[in-house]
């Protein structure tokens, strides 16, 4: 299993691109962990389309991890491509896996151009979310902690398993972490660990790491008001354990003025085409 970063900047990025993601499973199978602003072009430049992926991994609704998933329901919807038939014409609807709370915010972002759908003769715009994607249903949960949703939902696809727990972004909004299960067995609870937005919380990541190959895990370096990513200053603070395993991304343009002290620190730098293999950690190209 391997990942790699198409995009690895933060959401004002210009210099390395907002969040997108690319999951390879062991059958070859292609995932995506968001569709930022910037995906379309991103995959593309890197001689992908949207054809090539089995499905959509979405931890939250921002506009810097979502905003290509118009482009990507529509190419698959109305076009053939690679072997692969449009959905229009019968082909395969691509996969989304998702949290139950996000997924309301999902379709609150793409039904003002998705519902304009007609279905058979009627003239009434009927289109839904899952006229585009497949949507995963999760297998199993954990009860609501602080919020009134799951705190997790796991799902399986094919040789893909995850779960999704809520984490600390921007307060009583539905947002994600994942943890991927990287082992054959599935009695196997090894896991490859990604943040998507979250603010630091240092007893999750403690417990964690000792089943944990890499954490992915957002970062800053500006200690705004109402902190909701990964403050450094906080990072710095984990044990060795965790910070030796830790990729930083979704960080500002300005991360190379930090690299000594990030390195320093154990902690290693995701840039756009960087490609980790999940099940050692290890950056493979």
């Amino acid at each position: 299993m391997t990942l790699r970063l198409f995009g690895a900047g933060g959401a004002f990025s210009r210099r390395y691109g907002t969040t997108c993601s690319m999951v390879t499973l062991r059958d070859g199978l292609r995932w995506l962990i968001d569709c930022g602003r910037q995906a379309p072009d991103q995959i593309h430049d890197a001689g992908f389309c949207w054809h090539d992926f089995e499905g959509q991994i979405i931890t939250h609704v921002h506009g810097d991890h979502v905003y290509g998933l118009e482009d990507f329901a529509f190419q698959r919807f109305f076009f053939s491509h690679h072997g692969v038939a449009s959905t229009y014409e019968g082909g395969p609807r691509p996969k989304m896996i998702a949290h139950s709370a996000v997924v309301p915010e999902i379709w609150e972002t793409l039904r003002p151009s998705l519902r304009y759908l007609r279905k058979g003769d009627s003239k009434i715009p009927a289109g839904t979310l899952e006229d585009f994607f497949e949507m995963i249903a999760a297998d199993a949960f954990e009860a609501p902690r602080a919020n009134p949703w799951r705190h997790s939902e796991s799902f399986t696809a094919g040789g893909l398993r995850l779960t999704a727990r809520e984490n600390d972004h921007v307060p009583g909004k539905p947002s994600c972490s994942l943890e991927f299960r990287i082992g054959d067995d599935p009695s196997d609870e090894r896991i490859a660990w990604w943040s998507g937005d979250s603010t630091v919380d240092p007893a999750l990541l403690t417990a964690l790491e000792p089943r944990t190959s890499v954490f992915f895990h957002d970062s800053t370096f500006v200690d705004y008001p109402g902190q909701v990513h990964g403050f450094f200053a906080l990072l710095e603070r984990l044990p060795k354990a965790v910070r030796e395993k830790m990729v930083l991304m979704h960080h500002e343009d300005d991360i190379e003025d930090h690299r000594e002290r990030v390195e320093r620190s154990g902690f290693r730098i995701a840039l756009p085409g960087h490609v980790y293999d999940l099940c050692s950690g290890q950056r493979v190209g």
